[in-house]
């Protein structure tokens, strides 16, 4: 087996998760990665102006195609409050994003060392998961398991943040034998699909809410199918805008923001306009009460089942969009 430093696996399992492209900021803290990155190649490396901008262009290169997952970089200290930003934004969205912060020495944490700030604790309540990795050895473990809970259910951003010591220490390595863990993509049973399509056989005025988990989840072109095929008008979300352009013919409405037509963070089901059942395409909702009317839901959700503590629906279905197909 292979001997490397620590922070040349972590670089060598990012490649084989398929990332090509990176942004980020260098830092003293975080310059070994840099090396790495430079000395095994095929990772594209864009400077941004300030860290924040960096987790936000990682956010926006995400959201360009289902399959990325956008990495940002930055020193320790203010590197990694400055990310806090893009974290928050990217788990309001269900965006993956890859955080990477240096770390001061591990016998200088909790210390007051000069940046050696508690990023882990930070970001814990705006990633899916946060971790500073103190042992070196468990380094490709860890980003193994960062991209397996970015992808897994609702997909958000985590953080891994490497002390300066962790990423120079040699460990035992063997990329060849690396393999990306599958992500948990929960699906609904056949029961649960032949009910909503009773519910929609039965309503009176449906309306399809369609938020941004169409969007990333591919899924644009199977929501205009529906769309279509049922001739149920679709009212988009403001994460879900950029599908007007494709079911145009469909196109009922927008939905506002702020309560000022049906919604609360501009992704929530409101059915308006509707007297007796609504179909949502994945949303994530903090209140239902508004605008209501006599309305019937049904969900299809991909969010953290603890928020269905928040939903009233008459049918609550957690699948991904791309690989469920009502037929």
């Amino acid at each position: 087996m292979a001997r490397m430093k620590a922070i040349e696996a972590a670089v060598a399992v990012l490649k084989k998760e398929g990332v090509h492209i990176a942004f980020g900021v260098p830092g003293a803290a975080i310059n070994p990665m840099y090396a790495a990155m430079k000395a095994l190649g095929g990772i594209e490396h864009v400077l941004a102006r300030h860290v924040e901008g960096a987790s936000h262009m990682a956010e926006g290169f995400t959201r360009t195609d289902q399959d990325n997952i956008g990495v940002c970089i930055g020193t320790s200290g203010p590197a990694g409050t400055d990310m806090i930003t893009g974290l928050y934004s990217a788990s309001a969205d269900s965006i993956p994003i890859l955080c990477i912060t240096g770390q001061a020495p591990r016998a200088r944490l909790h210390k007051e060392d000069f940046q050696a700030v508690d990023i882990e604790s930070i970001a814990k309540p705006v990633t899916k998961w946060a971790t500073t990795v103190l042992e070196p050895a468990q380094v490709p473990r860890a980003f193994q398991k960062a991209f397996h809970i970015m992808r897994s259910g609702r997909p958000g951003p985590v953080l891994i943040d490497l002390p300066l010591d962790v990423q120079l220490a040699e460990i035992e390595f063997d990329i060849d034998s690396y393999e990306p863990l599958a992500a948990f993509k929960p699906s609904a049973s056949r029961e649960q699909v032949e009910k909503a399509l009773d519910m929609l056989a039965a309503s009176e005025k449906p309306v399809i809410v369609s938020g941004g988990g169409v969007i990333n989840a591919g899924a644009s072109d199977l929501l205009q199918q529906f769309a279509e095929l049922t001739g149920v008008p679709v009212i988009p979300t403001l994460m879900g805008w950029a599908l007007s352009l494709m079911i145009m013919n469909s196109w009922l409405a927008w939905l506002g923001y702020k309560r000022r037509i049906v919604t609360v963070t501009g992704r929530c089901l409101i059915p308006i306009l509707c007297l007796e059942s609504v179909i949502a395409l994945p949303i994530d909702t903090p209140g239902l009460s508004t605008f209501t009317l006599k309305a019937e839901s049904l969900f299809i959700l991909i969010l953290n089942p603890r928020r269905l503590a928040v939903c009233s629906a008459r049918i609550s279905v957690l699948f991904p969009m791309r690989k469920q197909r009502l037929s």
